[in-house]
């Protein structure tokens, strides 16, 4: 089963966890489905035999044309558990494709996150540049937040039209 995310982990950091748990249960279960395969190919190999060895050993009769129809009907039902299989390894290449667009999303938002932060909490280095106004200081009031949201949502848009700028000039170079 798997562990729920911590509720004061960030949100990126929790898809990428899923992303991490999803990949550990998918190598289980695709290695439960190849030993389900080859007991179904082995079931198939032992039905035909069996069928080769009864018509060697066994004259003709009623008899042995059911016990000869019941072997095929085994040999068709691992057939159809093979093919079900095939399915489930399907799925399981889905389900992989699925894991990996968590982790893009996550490591989108860790991006996103770190360049937002960067820019509204700038480092030491660019505190000295920064001339406070006296005027802010004293009029700001104790829970007065430090950016407004327009001014996030300025950022995030610088952001994004960094991003796509980047990604049109690989396009251009590619």
């Amino acid at each position: 089963m798997m562990d729920k995310p911590q509720d004061n982990q960030a949100i990126p950091d929790q898809l990428m966890q899923i992303a991490q748990e999803q990949e550990g249960g998918a190598e289980r279960v695709l290695g439960q489905i190849e030993v389900v395969q080859h007991s179904f190919e082995e079931i198939q190999n032992l039905a035909k035999e069996c069928q080769e060895i009864l018509r060697d050993l066994v004259p003709p009769s009623v008899g042995l044309e059911t016990l000869t129809a019941k072997l095929e009907e085994i040999g068709f039902h691992a057939d159809n558990g093979s093919y079900n299989i095939q399915g489930a390894f399907d799925l399981y290449q889905y389900q992989d494709v699925v894991r990996q667009k968590l982790e893009r999303v996550g490591r989108s938002l860790i991006e996103v996150s770190h360049y937002v932060l960067a820019r509204l909490q700038p480092t030491d280095d660019h505190l000295p540049k920064m001339a406070p106004s006296g005027r802010d200081i004293l009029h700001r009031e104790p829970q007065m937040a430090d950016v407004t949201k327009a001014e996030a949502d300025s950022v995030v848009a610088e952001f994004f039209a960094k991003a796509l700028q980047e990604k049109a000039a690989k396009k251009a170079e590619g």
